[in-house]
């Protein structure tokens, strides 16, 4: 059956709408010339009620967002995940997707069509996937735990029955250690390793293999193409310091190199692309620095290209809400069935507290300061500062607590930006009376997160003048390999780097919040280690830690703040991006690496910009996904221009003609020229 294309132009709620509306007589005209697409549609059919029944089921158990899950609610939701879903839902699924049309038909694969061509194997290719799509298993565990041993936490159908079952275990075993950034004491959660760590997410949620299989078709396989999957939990730096990661990746780009006569091309998804950006760094620094040791001109004699889809490289605005109030979204966009249930079982005190121990969060907070987020430039703004966070309500007249002070701010477009913080405001950690720019929010989250305390600043620097100004040879410089702003490219002359990445879709850019007046007292927002350490002690605040957990934090989103003018919903502002990224992030740095003798760029490394414009289309061979050429955040790993351009870059095959060269299809040149006419805006400012 054919996929229906959404109209371009249409809004995103009408284009959801549209999805929901497949015409009647077209489905029978359809099943009357094919009898077996008409039962294909009825088994697919079957699916989706039984998805429904799941959650009809789960409907009386969504009482109160913020109240503990009982036992009543844990046995059913067990019970759902656990025999409804084995028995009922996944064979239905299985004998839907398996052996059928999961995968696109060969005949219409870019891989097939490129092998026609003579495309053939050239280039070994190494494959640094994304933040939370590769699995993570158990190696050592508390007693709750012992039964799961090498099977998966993360990343499986497991994960949610094991999840469901006793959600303070699973939690206890995913957190790290805040104190450390490492494994607590008698935990041991790795990385899944190979090709099936991030193929698919769960079950049929592809994430790699459509591109795995279209590098196959030109005869790719397990020798002449790697997947190094890696703890995505993790700081960069305890990447390496845990599980020598990046000499793992060095060897295998070495190895592929000896083996096959060629350079390696690295292609990475998401936060794998600051991931691989610090590696770059990492790898040409002497050892005795903290690197690799590989010398100045490894790069240039082992990797061929780059290929960096949808990458983080200034990082990504939605990692604050994520250390601030425990709201992200990815992991209900992974786990859709499940996603009405995430605030009932998963809510904001218990994904808060476990998100703020990953240190790879903070290592993506938004890199470049206030000179590439602070102007608005992606936003078509002409003022002087563009907050990060706004807060929408007062304290004076509706919270009573005598130790808040007033923080009631003007929001509308006349508002001043207060500078700096009062000591009392920063003793508190208590909203400041204004709007946070983006320097003094990471500078709340690095004082205030996790209980990292200064181990966090220990690892990342988010000064990118400082950063700029470093030596390579100084101990303070791996702070900033991470961030592209501070870190030129490294000297690779013959290197290529591709940015290929979706657009077009709302995604998220700053935030409107509120204090919830009930949960604030003089002490509510520190964070009482001891309260976490001992489940017995008496909290500062003068409550018991019952649960061995800090109190709620009393920030959270207003999601009351609306404007169609300046496109916020439910307390977002929303910018261009493919739905995870904010098209600032995803290109800016591209385009400035291109430029002639570029100082981010001294060897002068040629860097293509190549974007897809999201095009959205309904498959029910394919259900929840948005088609071949959707620009989405994970679908772009299945579009069909990325992936043509993946296999080329790897076989070689009309390389010049066919790919180096910009695709540009938003308005990403006109912000780089108003962020760069910015009188305190663009990178000469950064640095």
């Amino acid at each position: 059956m054919p996929p229906m294309r959404r109209k371009k132009g249409i809004s995103a709620s009408a284009s959801a709408r549209a999805a929901k509306a497949i015409c009647p007589s077209e489905l029978s005209a359809i099943h009357e010339k094919d009898a077996p697409t008409k039962k294909r549609f009825q088994t697919y059919l079957a699916v989706f009620v039984s998805m429904l029944a799941v959650r009809w089921l789960l409907s009386p158990v969504q009482t109160n967002p913020r109240s503990k899950p009982n036992v009543d609610s844990k046995g059913q939701l067990q019970m759902v995940f656990d025999d409804f879903l084995a028995a009922n839902l996944q064979p239905l699924w299985d004998r839907a997707f398996n052996g059928t049309q999961h995968a696109l038909e060969e005949s219409s694969r870019v891989g097939h069509q490129l092998k026609k061509q003579n495309a053939k194997v050239k280039h070994p290719v190494v494959i640094v996937p994304g933040f939370v799509t590769s699995a993570l298993e158990l190696w050592e565990g508390e007693s709750c735990m012992k039964k799961n041993f090498r099977q998966r936490v993360w990343g499986s159908a497991s994960m949610a029955r094991t999840f469901f079952a006793d959600r303070d275990c699973w939690q206890k075993h995913l957190q790290l250690n805040p104190q450390t950034g490492m494994d607590p004491d008698n935990i041991r959660v790795r990385s899944a390793q190979g090709f099936e760590a991030a193929d698919n997410f769960i079950a049929t949620y592809w994430v790699w293999s459509k591109l795995i299989e279209n590098l196959a078709d030109v005869g790719y396989d397990g020798t002449s193409m790697s997947m190094l999957s890696y703890d995505w939990r993790l700081g960069y730096e305890y990447l390496e310091s845990r599980d020598g990661y990046f000499s793992k990746l060095k060897a295998a780009i070495e190895t592929h190199h000896k083996t096959s006569g060629e350079k390696a091309v690295l292609v990475s998804h998401s936060m794998g692309g600051t991931v691989t950006y610090y590696f770059l760094q990492w790898v040409v620094t002497d050892s005795k620095h903290g690197g690799g040791g590989g010398g100045k001109d490894w790069v240039e004699r082992h990797v061929h290209s780059f290929v960096n889809i949808a990458g983080t490289l200034l990082g990504v605005p939605k990692s604050i809400p994520a250390l601030l109030s425990g709201e992200l979204k990815d992991i209900a966009v992974l786990m859709p069935q499940i996603g009405d249930l995430l605030e009932q079982f998963f809510g904001r005190r218990v994904r808060k507290n476990l998100w703020n121990t990953w240190g790879s969060l903070y290592g993506m907070l938004p890199k470049g300061g206030d000179a590439l987020w602070g102007s608005g430039a992606d936003l078509e703004e002409t003022t002087d500062s563009t907050p990060a966070v706004v807060w929408n309500n007062g304290t004076e007249g509706f919270c009573t607590s005598s130790s808040v002070v007033d923080n009631t701010t003007p929001t509308d477009e006349q508002a001043t930006t207060d500078e700096g913080f009062t000591d009392e405001e920063l003793e508190l950690h208590i909203p400041a009376s204004k709007k946070w720019s983006m320097k003094q929010t990471i500078d709340h989250l690095v004082r205030t997160g996790g209980g990292y305390g200064s181990r966090i600043e220990s690892i990342f620097s988010f000064d990118s003048k400082q950063g700029w100004k470093e030596r390579r040879s100084s101990a303070n410089k791996r702070k900033h390999w991470h961030d592209p702003v501070a870190s030129p490219l490294p000297h690779a002359p013959s290197l290529k780097m591709y940015c290929l990445y979706g657009t077009g879709l709302p995604t998220e850019r700053s935030y409107f919040y509120q204090l919830s007046c009930d949960k604030v007292s003089a002490k509510d927002v520190d964070v009482d280690q001891t309260c976490i350490d001992d489940t017995e002690a008496t909290c500062s605040n003068g409550t018991t830690a019952s649960d061995g957990n800090p109190p709620e934090s009393p920030y959270y989103i207003d999601v009351a703040a609306k404007s169609d003018v300046q496109n916020i919903t439910s307390g977002v502002r929303f910018s261009d991006g493919d739905g995870s990224v904010p098209l600032l992030s995803l290109g800016y740095m591209c385009q400035k690496f291109a430029e002639p003798r570029s100082k981010h760029n001294p060897s002068g490394i040629k860097v293509f910009t190549r974007e897809r414009m999201h095009d959205a289309e309904i498959s029910l061979t394919d259900p929840g996904r948005g088609g071949p050429r959707s620009g989405e955040h994970v679908d772009i790993l299945g579009n069909v221009g990325v992936m043509e351009d993946v296999v080329r870059i790897a076989t070689g095959l009309d390389v010049e003609e066919k790919v180096d060269k910009d695709i540009i299809v938003s308005d990403l040149k006109n912000i780089v020229k108003r962020l760069d006419q910015h009188p305190s805006g663009g990178l000469k400012h950064a640095v």
